[in-house]
């Protein structure tokens, strides 16, 4: 038997999933993002301005697609700046639909909008006036009740930068329904966003979630940093969102993951995860615990590793991270016991 962890069918689609233009305070316009973005191989982006969900769909192509989303931050003290000691929680709420332009749970009493975000807000914002919210609070119950608000009305919503927003262990470890974390962020590596700590505490706490790159980007020194390959069947706005939503996909600064299966020997007596990559120093396989493997290659020229299937030691999941030789990573998601399994009967 041999399944596939990352889809057989389809193409890699290289995408970025947090942007901002001057639409906020980005200083690309949506075209100078889109020309700018494909010259380094992108075929998508989604623009995330903050505090204002603007469509997009005029810049869709057959060789590019704008997906559109929106970043919200709630602040721990509403009446003073962010600056550079507060703790925020900052989200990207990315439409699942193409159609979907009504912001939910919209802070009617938001005094925080960065750049063009208020003019643009006030001129075609859209939202629900029976579906507002006159204050926010810095409570992870209060974060979790929006966060599954906002999902029952259409948005895959990202855990944005956890370290930039300063937080700790119990800033984010009860946090549930969210959909990803950034375990990499392009404009905040500078800050160690580029980590998969955050991501495995989630883990650990029994959270399933993704983890994607995305660049932040301001302005043109921040782009191409960080990206997340979705594997889809066709390069539409349903056909990413689809895969985006089941975890076709995996987070990159550099290396690639170009597939992940697992495999039964011939006899059928064992099994193995079987990986292939673009040339990498290390292939690595981590569990819940302590039960992990690795490939190294001195010279940074391994591209596969096989990796022996051990649901008992593995726990609850697995997962795979790559290295290559100038010490940057791609991170896969966690494929949990129970799904695996499911697709072996």
């Amino acid at each position: 038997m041999k399944l596939f962890l990352l889809p057989e069918e389809g193409n890699f689609y290289k995408a970025n999933l947090h942007c901002h233009t001057n639409l906020s305070d980005g200083k690309m316009t949506r075209e100078e993002i889109k020309a700018h973005y494909m010259s380094l191989g992108y075929r998508a982006v989604c623009y995330t301005d903050h505090e204002v969900l603007l469509g997009h769909k005029d810049l869709c192509d057959e060789s590019f697609v704008a997906l559109h989303g929106y970043e919200v931050a709630i602040k721990k003290d509403l009446s003073a700046h962010t600056a550079y000691f507060m703790p925020v929680y900052h989200f990207n709420l990315i439409a699942e639909s193409q159609d979907n332009l009504t912001m939910p749970r919209f802070f009617i009493g938001n005094n925080s909008y960065p750049g063009s975000s208020k003019k643009w807000l006030d001129e075609v914002g859209k939202f629900d006036e029976n579906d507002t919210m006159e204050t926010v609070k810095y409570d992870v119950d209060f974060i979790n009740d929006y966060v599954k608000a906002v999902s029952e009305k259409g948005f895959l919503v990202t855990y944005n930068h956890p370290m930039w927003s300063l937080h700790n262990y119990a800033d984010f470890i009860g946090l549930r329904g969210l959909h990803a974390i950034e375990v990499i962020n392009g404009g905040c590596t500078v800050l160690n966003d580029n980590t998969s700590v955050h991501f495995e505490q989630l883990l650990r706490a029994g959270v399933d979630i993704l983890p994607i790159g995305g660049d932040d980007n301001h302005n043109k020194s921040t782009c191409g940093i960080g990206w997340t390959m979705i594997k889809a069947k066709a390069l539409t706005y349903e056909a990413l969102i689809e895969a985006y939503k089941k975890g076709d996909c995996y987070a990159s600064e550099g290396p690639e993951i170009l597939s992940l299966t697992l495999e039964d020997d011939p006899e059928g007596k064992e099994s193995y995860i079987c990986v292939k990559t673009s040339a990498a120093s290390a292939i690595s396989l981590l569990s819940e615990g302590r039960a992990c493997a690795v490939k190294r290659s001195e010279d940074g020229s391994a591209t596969e590793a096989e990796f022996s299937y051990a649901p008992k030691a593995f726990g609850r999941y697995f997962r795979i991270e790559v290295r290559d030789k100038e010490g940057k990573k791609a991170f896969s998601r966690a494929y949990t016991i129970e799904e695996i399994e499911a697709m072996r009967k």
